[in-house]
């Protein structure tokens, strides 16, 4: 048995593992702008999130404007 022999079935194991990320990959890849979106959506929540933060913060150290 050579060395490509008995390392085969790990190669093909791999490749089976990664093909499913890769697909979803590729789906990106083609949409840049997808990308863009999924960016400015996950900014917008965010955004949203922080400010309700900070308003307990300030709100618990008695700080208000």
């Amino acid at each position: 048995m050579g060395c490509i022999e008995c390392k085969q079935p790990v190669i093909d194991a791999i490749k089976d593992e990664l093909m499913p990320m890769q697909e979803r990959i590729a789906k990106y890849q083609a949409d840049p702008e997808l990308i863009k979106q999924i960016i400015h959506e996950g900014s917008e929540k965010a955004r949203s999130v922080a400010k309700e933060t900070m308003a307990e913060v300030r709100e618990t150290m008695g700080i208000t404007y």
